[in-house]
């Protein structure tokens, strides 16, 4: 619900603050008076396309500020999207702010946030709709079939549950196919799974080995060394125990002497000890050398096998990852590209078989959704016809037309638009290219009168009552207040009838300032009403008869 109006600096307004109550609002004044200014400044409020001409006179900018109070199922239609643009809902309150400059520049806030105005459309469509003003009403041909379907409560059916259903995985699997096909190239898939699959053979080949790389490289470390390795290992043998004295037999001389006076004290004792451990040892040494001595002579041929092995494994770490782990993880993913690849082509057929099963199914749900709607179409065409009828339009003829579409929608296959004559032995035309603004406003009221909806948004009619009788406004102000019960109701009204069923009276006026004309708004007691409708029926505001029946209109319709 509207609650609050603010608007600054806006054609003849220089500043007004508007509280709005629910039910059923009318907006009256002379003509000029600034009825209109007060629509348009709404209308840019909720995302119209800024025109630097409503800015005051010597302003920089003008300012229009819209304060909602929203239900909680509103709230949660809008809530994600607001959370997006990091934008918190406090008491369930939304501002819309929409400053226009004097340089054609414009900024829109949403609780203070700056958003684009596309955004800020978004948002509002579902706290409020203006009709009577074609870019701002809900009868573009793209929303004929959301009204015929409200209308017959098609969502509700298994059918249209059931074609949802398919519909979400069907469009899924198309989009999967597209990707697919999108990247799908035969000759350079066959390409790549060659190269792939010599990569991979490659590496298998070398049948590699953990650390192997690191073995060889000590290997080759001590093949290069091998030589004085063999040169010291038989000199040290040959000094140990291969002369005739060596450093073994002139200690097991030693050993034997200190052994025969090792009794003699303690000194002597432990020199014999000594001399005996370090003989074993040594003793133990020289087997351990005699046993390397041809240990560390390399023939030329294994020195070959050994670089040539060397240098393949380092050929693959530098072609597929520096490391044993870097090319098994390589060969890993290889692997698995060979497999996509070589289930690419039988994948893309399946998802096509797939989706063509599934189109079978889609044809025959979507033929059912349409064979409702053909059958139900006739009541809402005769109901608006009747509904138009009361409010004085007479002679009108209203047409639905089914249309079948090439390719499958979210609600089926059907694209549905609203045919209508005004005028008698006129053929029916597309309504939006016809239709004026209070020929739209009570095509719309009377949709109103005969669709419901869980999510009652603000509703502003104008020009409502153009080219209508008495009896007619009567019928128009009865259906208006009747919505109202529902949702809130604004309208702009040149008709004391419809006036007198509002809840809620604000009269729109001139005022001489200075130099300057400014719109002034004054929001009627009952007293006032009375007169206000009075002068509406009878330019007179003197008349006896006018106040009279005005205050009759009052209490029997406002009530």
């Amino acid at each position: 619900m509207l609650q609050q109006l603010y608007i600054e600096n806006f054609a003849l307004i220089d500043k007004l603050e508007l509280e709005i109550d629910s039910g059923f609002t009318v907006f009256t004044g002379e003509t000029g008076s600034g009825k209109s200014i007060m629509i348009d400044a709404i209308s840019f409020a909720i995302g119209k396309r800024a025109d630097k001409s409503f800015v005051r006179k010597g302003a920089k900018k003008s300012i229009i500020e819209l304060t909602f109070f929203i239900q909680d199922n509103i709230k949660k239609l809008i809530e994600k999207a607001l959370e997006e643009e990091d934008i918190d809902i406090e008491e369930n309150i939304i501002i819309l702010k929409r400053e226009i400059y004097s340089d054609g520049r414009s900024l829109c806030k949403i609780n203070s946030k700056n958003v684009n105005a596309a955004f800020l459309k978004k948002i509002s469509s579902y706290l409020i709709n203006i009709h009577g003003q074609n870019e701002f009403n809900e009868l573009e041909q793209t929303n004929h079939i959301n009204i015929l379907d409200s209308f017959i409560g098609i969502r509700k059916t298994e059918q249209y549950r059931q074609y949802q259903k398919y519909y979400k995985k069907y469009i899924s699997l198309k989009k999967e196919y597209q990707e697919l096909y999108k990247n799908y190239d035969k000759e350079k898939n066959e390409k790549e799974l060659e190269l792939l699959n010599y990569q991979i053979q490659e590496i298998q080949d070398l049948k590699l080995k953990v650390d192997e790389d690191k073995q060889i490289e000590e290997s080759l470390e001590i093949i290069e060394n091998s030589k004085r390795i063999s040169q010291n290992i038989d000199g040290l043998y040959e000094e140990l125990y291969g002369k005739s004295n060596n450093i073994l037999r002139i200690l097991k001389k030693y050993v034997d002497e200190f052994e025969d006076f090792a009794y003699l004290d303690d000194n002597l004792r432990l020199i014999a000890e000594k001399l005996t451990e370090q003989y074993y040892s040594l003793e133990e040494l020289a087997y351990s050398v005699r046993d390397n001595t041809n240990k560390y002579d390399f023939d030329e041929y294994n020195t070959i096998v050994l670089e040539d092995r060397y240098d393949e494994i380092n050929r693959i770490y530098s072609k597929y990852g520096e490391g044993y782990d870097k090319v098994q993880e390589f060969l890993k993913n290889a692997k698995k590209e060979v497999e996509y690849y070589e289930e690419y082509e039988e994948k893309i057929v399946d998802i096509k078989k797939e989706i063509l099963d599934l189109e079978k199914n889609l044809k025959q749900m979507s033929e059912n959704i349409t064979n409702i709607r053909k059958q139900e179409k006739s009541k809402l065409e005769s109901i608006i016809v009747d509904e138009l009828d009361t409010l004085g339009m007479k002679n009108v003829t209203f047409d639905i037309v089914i249309d079948t579409l090439e390719k499958y929608t979210p609600r089926g296959i059907d694209e549905v638009t609203f045919f209508i004559s005004f005028n008698k032995g006129e053929e029916p035309k597309l309504f939006t290219k016809v239709a004026s603004g209070g020929e739209i406003s009570r095509f719309m009221l009377a949709l109103k009168n005969v669709i419901s909806s869980e999510f009652e948004k603000t509703i502003v009619f104008d020009e409502i009552d153009t080219g209508i009788s008495g009896i007619a406004s009567e019928k128009v102000g009865k259906k208006l207040k009747d919505i109202s019960k529902t949702r809130q109701v604004l309208c702009i009204t040149h008709q004391g009838q419809i006036a007198s069923y509002a809840k809620n009276h604000i009269q729109v006026y001139k005022e001489d300032v200075d130099d300057n004309t400014l719109s002034r708004v004054n929001v009627l007691n009952e007293k006032e009403k009375i007169q206000e409708i009075a002068k509406m029926m009878d330019a007179s505001t003197n008349s006896i008869k006018a106040l009279e029946h005005a205050k009759e209109l009052l209490n029997k319709n406002s009530k």
